[in-house]
Order: C-alpha cells, then sequence, then structure tokens
C-alpha cells in the first residue's frame, strides 16, 4: 500500500480539527487527495467557515482563515502528489512568500513551485507558514511526529497580554508586600509600562536607533544595569551585536560579554532564559535575562538584559523583570514583522506598477479579487519596431538591447500614461490592454490614443539613436493593431508559470491586424521613381471604431481575411494627425475603394491615381496595394472570386 501524506493545520500553536466534507466529520489529520488548494474563505463563492473542505470535480479545498484575513489569499497554496504518490508538489499560487520549516528548506516564493520527496516526509516533515500564526504540518501515513516543531510562546506578539501579565505581576508582589490592594496594579505602573511600549512601537523598524531604543526601555523598565540587542547571522551561524544601552564607549566601558549557553538555550527552545534565584546573591556576580526575537518560528535576534549582584530583588520580582524584557520583546517582534510586510507590500507594488497604472496597481494591493478570471469587454494593442531585424543584425546585440529597452520604455509609458495595463513583450513586440482589471468606459478611446502618443515619440527616439544605427536604416517606425471585443482576462499558464492577461479571439484578431499592416504596403519601389511605400502606422478593427466614443480622424481601408481567423475583418487606418492632404488622401481613398468593391476596376484606378499625383501621398502604401489589386482584377477578371472584394492574407 502506498505512503500517504497527511496534513494538520496549526493555529497559535494549537492543532485544529479539519472537517472533511467526504467523511462528514471531523478530523485530526487531513489524508492528502491528489490536488488541494489551501486559501482564505470566499464568501461570494458560498465558501464554509475555516478548517472545512470542499470538494470539487478536480481538486479539494480547504479553508484556513476567514475572509477578514486579507494576508492571505483565497487560492494561496497548491498542493498536489503525482500519480505514482511519490514526489509532493507545493505551488505558491498566493501573493505573498511561504516559509518552509525546518528553515533549511528556506521559503516558496510567489508563483515559484517546490517539490519534496514523499519518502523523506517520514524522517522529516515539513511546515508551511500560511500567515504568521497559521501553519500547515505536513508528514506521511497520518503520523506526524509530535513536538517535531517547537512552538512559539503566546506572547511572542501579543503585546496587549505581555502588559496584562506583567501588571499583575506588580500587583501580586506588592500586595505581598503589603503595599497594594486587590484591585490592582497602580496606575504609575501602568503607565510606566505603555510609556516603555508606546516608545518601541513609535519607532520604524527600518529607523537606526530602533534596537537602541528597545534596549534603552529595558534597562528603564526593569532598573537593569545594560540591554543589548543581537542579531542572529544565519549564513555564518554567528551572533552580532546591533545595539547596546548604554552606548559602548571604549575610552571607559569594557566591552559587553554575552553567555554562550544562555543564547543556545533560546536559540534551541524558543524561549526565555534567565539566571536562576537558586544560584544565590554570594555566587552569582551578574544576573541576566535573555529573550528570542522570532519571526514565525525562526530566530532572528535576541534581547540580552544584565544587571550586577545585588541589585535584582527578591524572587517575585526577578519573574517580574523577566517579563519587561519580554513586553519589549514583543514591541521588537511586531516592528520587524510590520517592516517585512511593508518591504513585501514595496516590492509587490513595484511588480504591479510596472505593468498596471498606478491607481489600480493600488487597488490590487488591497482588493485581489480585481485579478480573478472574468469575462470582460475589453481593447488589446500589439506594437511591433518596423526595421526592427535590420538594424539589430547591423548593430549588434549590446547596442540593440539598449536600444530596445529604450523604445520600449517609451512605448510603455505611454500605455501607461494612458491607463492601459501593459501585458508582456515578445522580442520587439509589445503587448498592451484597456477594459480590465478595472471598468474603462472609454477603453477603446484610451487604447487609440496610446498607439498616437507612440506615433508621435518616433522622430525624437530616431534623432536620440540617429549616432549609433547607420544613417540608411532610419527613420525606423512602429506598426500596431487594435481591436475590442469579449474576451477572458485572468490568471493564464501552468503550474510552474503564471501570468494575467486576456485570452479568445479578441487578442488574436489584434496580434492579426498588427501583422497585417506590413500586407498594406509594396515592397518594391516605384517604377518611375525611387518611391519607397510607407505603410499604415496603426490598424483598428471595425469593432474598435465602433466602440470609440470621440471623433478620431480613420480612413477605411477594407476587408481582409487573416490567418486562423474564419470571418473577414474590416478594418480601418487611424491617423496620427490631419494636417497636410490626409482628408484628401481618406476621401478619395474610401471613394477608390468602394468604386473596387463595386467591380468598376477602371474607375477605382483613375480615382486611385488622383492621390498619387499629390507629391506628399505619392509613398502612401494602402492605395498602392489597392492600385495593384485593381489593375490585376481589371486586367483578369476570371481572378475576381466569390469572396471578393475581401483580401485574402496568408501571412501573419
Amino acid at each position: 500500500m502506498p505512503v500517504q501524506v497527511a496534513l494538520r493545520v496549526i493555529l497559535d500553536g494549537h492543532q485544529q480539527t479539519i472537517f472533511d466534507d467526504q467523511l462528514g466529520r471531523g478530523v485530526q489529520e487531513l489524508i492528502l487527495p491528489d490536488r488541494l488548494i489551501l486559501g482564505r474563505q470566499d464568501v461570494t463563492k458560498g465558501d464554509p467557515v475555516p478548517f472545512r473542505t470542499i470538494t470539487f470535480t478536480d481538486h479539494r479545498k480547504l479553508i484556513v482563515t476567514p475572509y477578514e484575513r486579507r494576508e492571505v489569499s483565497r487560492r494561496s497554496l497548491d498542493l498536489a502528489l503525482d500519480p505514482q504518490g511519490n514526489y509532493l508538489r507545493v505551488g505558491n499560487i498566493g501573493t505573498h512568500e511561504v516559509e518552509v520549516v525546518p528553515g533549511s528548506e528556506g521559503r516558496i516564493a510567489h508563483q515559484q513551485v517546490r517539490t519534496f520527496v514523499v519518502e523523506d516526509l517520514k524522517q522529516q516533515p515539513i511546515r508551511l507558514m500560511i500567515a504568521k500564526n497559521i501553519a500547515i504540518e505536513l508528514g506521511v501515513n497520518g503520523v506526524i511526529p509530535e513536538r517535531e516543531f517547537p512552538e512559539p510562546t503566546h506572547s511572542q506578539t501579543n503585546i496587549s497580554q505581555s502588559v496584562t501579565d506583567v501588571a499583575m505581576m506588580l500587583r501580586q508582589s506588592r500586595m505581598t508586600d503589603g503595599y497594594a490592594t486587590p484591585s490592582g496594579p497602580s496606575s504609575a505602573d501602568i503607565e510606566r509600562i505603555l510609556g516603555a511600549v508606546s516608545a518601541v512601537l513609535e519607532k520604524a523598524a527600518s529607523s537606526p536607533d530602533f534596537f537602541m531604543t528597545a534596549a534603552e526601555n529595558v534597562c528603564r523598565l526593569g532598573n537593569f544595569d545594560s540591554c543589548s540587542y543581537l542579531g542572529l547571522d544565519l549564513t555564518a551561524n554567528q551572533w552580532q551585536c546591533e545595539a547596546t544601552w548604554p552606548v559602548y564607549d571604549s575610552g571607559r566601558n569594557e566591552r559587553p560579554h554575552f553567555d554562550g549557553k544562555a543564547l543556545e538555550y533560546i536559540w534551541s527552545n524558543r524561549r526565555t532564559w534567565a539566571t536562576p534565584s537558586s544560584f544565590g546573591e554570594a555566587t552569582v556576580s551578574e544576573r541576566i535575562v535573555v529573550t528570542p526575537v522570532l519571526s514565525h518560528d525562526s530566530v532572528v535576534g535576541a534581547l540580552y538584559a544584565s544587571k550586577q549582584q545585588g541589585m535584582l530583588g527578591d524572587d517575585v520580582l526577578a519573574d517580574c523583570e523577566a517579563k519587561f524584557v519580554e513586553v519589549i520583546r514583543d514591541c521588537l517582534t511586531v516592528g520587524l514583522e510590520r517592516l517585512k510586510q511593508e518591504q513585501e507590500a514595496a516590492k509587490h507594488q513595484v511588480c504591479l506598477a510596472q505593468f498596471f497604472p498606478p491607481g489600480i496597481a493600488d487597488r490590487i494591493l488591497y482588493d485581489e479579487t480585481l485579478l480573478e478570471t472574468r469575462e470582460e469587454n475589453i481593447t488589446v494593442l500589439f506594437c511591433d519596431i518596423r526595421g526592427f531585424s535590420t538594424i539589430s543584425s547591423a548593430v549588434g546585440s549590446v547596442r540593440t538591447l539598449d536600444w530596445l529597452r529604450d523604445v520600449l520604455g517609451e512605448l510603455s509609458e505611454s500605455v501607461i500614461r494612458h491607463h492601459g495595463v501593459l501585458l508582456e513583450y515578445v522580442g520587439d513586440e509589445l503587448v498592451a490592454m484597456w477594459g480590465a482589471p478595472d471598468s474603462q468606459p472609454n477603453h477603446a478611446d484610451l487604447a487609440c490614443q496610446a498607439a498616437i502618443d507612440m506615433i508621435g515619440k518616433l522622430d525624437r527616439l530616431n534623432h536620440a539613436w540617429s549616432d549609433r544605427i547607420p544613417e540608411h536604416l532610419l527613420p525606423f517606425g512602429l506598426t500596431i493593431g487594435i481591436n475590442t471585443g469579449d474576451c477572458v482576462v485572468g490568471k493564464k499558464g501552468t503550474d510552474y508559470k503564471y501570468m494575467w492577461g486576456p485570452l479568445g479571439p479578441t487578442v488574436n484578431i489584434a496580434s492579426r491586424v498588427q501583422g497585417a499592416t506590413k500586407q498594406f504596403c509594396p515592397k518594391r519601389a516605384g517604377e518611375e521613381t525611387a518611391t519607397v511605400y510607407l505603410p499604415p502606422n496603426i490598424l483598428i478593427t471595425e469593432a474598435t471604431r465602433l466602440t470609440l466614443e470621440t471623433n478620431l480622424p480613420t480612413r477605411h481601408l477594407g476587408s481582409i481575411q487573416v490567418v486562423n481567423i474564419p470571418d473577414p475583418i474590416r478594418v480601418h487606418q487611424l491617423a496620427t494627425s490631419t494636417a497636410g492632404q490626409w482628408n484628401h488622401l481618406r476621401e478619395n481613398y474610401e471613394r477608390g475603394l468602394q468604386q473596387f468593391e463595386s467591380r468598376n476596376f477602371l474607375d477605382a484606378l483613375n480615382t486611385l491615381d488622383n492621390i498619387a499625383k499629390i507629391e506628399e501621398l505619392r509613398a502612401d502604401g494602402p492605395t498602392r496595394c489597392l492600385r495593384d489589386r485593381a489593375l490585376a482584377l481589371l486586367q483578369n477578371p476570371k481572378l475576381v472570386g466569390d469572396d471578393h472584394p475581401t483580401w485574402l492574407l496568408d501571412q501573419k
């Protein structure tokens, strides 16, 4: 019988009962199915309360936190066994990295997958830290060794409980001495404790005097002679003194020393060590209290407080003083966790800001439902650098990368400035979208304005690179395709690599339309002149044009049939300017197109020739392409097929 992987849920150090929906009862250990998703309760989908399973067609889900715990994603971890049950794959599909205990296993970053050998879990189970007080333990055969993972003390990050405990210790000690009443500790005691707590919490953990403030308040709160914060360097496996109060003066003070056995104790046991009272004043020159600072189950530092002989007081007061140190330790823990969360949030925000407009990036940080899969009406833009292959071959790979970085950076800025989402870069191609994840009623207008802005940057980019790209290869240009339609938007990819974006025919058509721009440009020069024909910079589909809310200048170029798209697509050129002879070009071309579609090929030729008589319009690629088609059909009417006037394109 193959071994089975069992799962336990640990909350605040206590094992939780899991309600197995298939068995209809609670269990201490859940036998892992082929695939199990762990995550936060999703009330919009009717999820039950935490620690219950839900069975779906191809997987099960275990709810590990209520809806309010927003630091845990609705889909946080994806656990899957291979068909033979030999390997356990753990994929982090949430938004935060997950720590793996023991510490030698490190962490599982966002969108990273780790694989564990099931046989190894017999000897060494693993713990996955879903949140700071929630852990998942995984072992085999339904047997997970007890005490395999030392539990953190409950006071680790519960400052209010720590303050209450130390206040009650003061009350009991003073009642014994006869100058306190059962009503509780004095207001002065509480004020002194809370003052020390506030002094530490007000400091940012990134502040250079954060640890110094903690050490100072330990001494003031517990009447210690000195206190140090020691950080644990896991790489060198050494303690490093990062702050000492009073400040060490090499000219007058002796260098502080630390008890190695006490530090070894707190590292091994994850709990406070204090000099035993039974040692007696006569034999102990120094009394110390050492308490570990933990991050999840890992010791990251220690507070080391000491006082000289004769100043510690009686045994009850010694317990109280140890609690003083733990109160400040809890403040350090909260500060360090807050710093870590801020750093993770900042890193995540930087990542989001690279692809999403600032307003949307901020919203996603606090509302991950914006990224959930759903159907939306969107506009997609594909942009390609014209002349890239020729230029890259001439300037070499290093300079090509610099050039590409500069150009794509400018194009990306146009997308973000017009509230678009950067989806990806594919070689010299940029892909962007509008309309999701945030609703944008004018998404077609925004995409078109971004495209116009991109074309407007070409003169400056060509000038900036004129001294590094051979003159005969300049100017380089852009070709842009835009389409609008309904599309499924959300996470896509595999367990090994996830992406967010649209999927469906709307995207494919936008890509094909961008590729079709070069089809509207004959590759040969003019017969009588050295005319170099230019393609339309921006092509938009009929669906996009009909969605526009503003009156942007367009020219209907006709219907095309592109590869792998069954229906013809009506395309329009989006003009970047109406200056010069644009209106003459648009009117005559569209008149010639109507004549061509009506099979009046001679009239179409005459109309299109009127365009070519104007010097400014002679290089227009679409005009020349339509004239060539009209001439071919005029000379050989048998070429007119049932699909006329659709232009069949055989290249992507």
